[in-house]
C-alpha cells in the first residue's frame, strides 16, 4: 500500500493505493488520524488506486469519519472501484459515507 498526502484548494487529499487489509490497515489508520488530528475542515480520501479492502480497512474509515464529525468536518471517498464498493455496501455502509466518483466531483461538493 502505498499513501501520499497533498492539499488541492484548502482540502486534504489522502491518496491511497494497493491492498488495505489487517497488514497495511494501521498504517493507512495511522496517516488518516495524524492528519485528522490537525482539524482540517475536510478530508477527501482517493482510493481510485485501491485494488482490495477488507473490513479492516472499512473500519479505519467508520473511525475517521467519526473523528471527522466530532470537529464538525467531513470525510469523503473518492474514486472506489466497484469491488471495493461492494464491500462497504455489503457492510450497509454505503449510506453514511460521502462517495464521489473522483476527487475533483468531491471537491466541488
Amino acid at each position: 500500500m502505498k499513501i501520499e498526502t497533498s492539499e488541492i484548494s484548502g482540502t486534504v487529499v489522502l491518496g491511497v493505493s494497493g491492498e488495505i487489509d489487517m497488514d497495511t490497515s494501521p498504517e493507512l489508520w495511522k496517516a488518516l488520524m495524524g492528519l485528522i488530528k490537525k482539524r482540517p475542515r475536510e478530508v477527501v480520501v482517493d482510493c481510485s488506486g485501491v485494488t482490495y479492502m477488507d473490513s479492516s480497512g472499512i473500519a479505519t474509515f467508520v473511525e475517521g469519519l467519526k473523528a471527522m464529525r466530532e470537529h464538525n468536518g467531513t470525510l469523503k471517498l473518492a474514486g472506489i472501484n466497484d469491488h471495493v464498493m461492494d464491500i462497504v455496501r455489503f457492510a450497509k455502509l454505503d449510506s453514511i459515507f460521502s462517495n464521489y466518483d473522483s476527487v475533483q466531483s468531491a471537491l466541488k461538493n
